[in-house]
């Protein structure tokens, strides 16, 4: 997670990883909305508006850090990490994450198309895993701007992707 050296919920004393208690009452916030119906968007409204701080450096939330969140395994005790989430909810959790997206990929939009002198004609849209998964990359590269380059690259790469996708 950005500007972040420790998981978020987490913190070193004394050498040791352990709770913070203050950010674990938040993870556990996070979990409870989501399971809910929140979508990850609402949820970091939520939080800035209650103005609970992501980290020091970056105090605002995005979808894509609640996203994160919800989706690592390390709150369930993993790799030498302190319990947070039960292993049952996490994985109640990770039903639902499972069940909003099942239709995205199958999911068709229908898209204009129209030359000056033509009648409007859809066209179906079905977005490939190559273009999610570039969209996905598109995001976090957006999030951290080490390599502005690299970034517009994959927009350019998204763009020729989904391009192919038009029937």
């Amino acid at each position: 997670m950005s500007n972040r050296r420790i998981l978020y919920g987490y913190q070193v004393q004394d050498g040791v990883l352990t709770i913070n208690s203050r950010e674990r009452a938040v993870v556990e916030r996070i979990v409870a909305l989501y399971l809910e119906g929140f979508s990850y968007q609402r949820i970091s409204d939520i939080l800035n508006q209650d103005k609970i701080p992501f980290s020091e450096d970056a105090a605002h939330w995005n979808k894509h850090k609640v996203k994160r969140l919800l989706e690592n395994p390390r709150y369930t005790g993993t790799n030498g990490y302190p319990l947070i989430i039960e292993q049952a909810v996490f994985q109640e959790v990770q039903q639902q994450i499972r069940d909003k997206t099942a239709n995205y990929n199958k999911r068709e939009q229908p898209i204009p198309k129209a030359s000056m002198n033509e009648e409007m004609q859809e066209v179906t849209y079905k977005p490939s895993d190559e273009v999610i998964h570039l969209t996905n990359a598109i995001n976090r590269g957006l999030e951290h701007p080490d390599a502005p380059e690299d970034v517009v690259a994959m927009i350019l790469q998204g763009i020729s992707a989904r391009y192919d996708c038009l029937q």
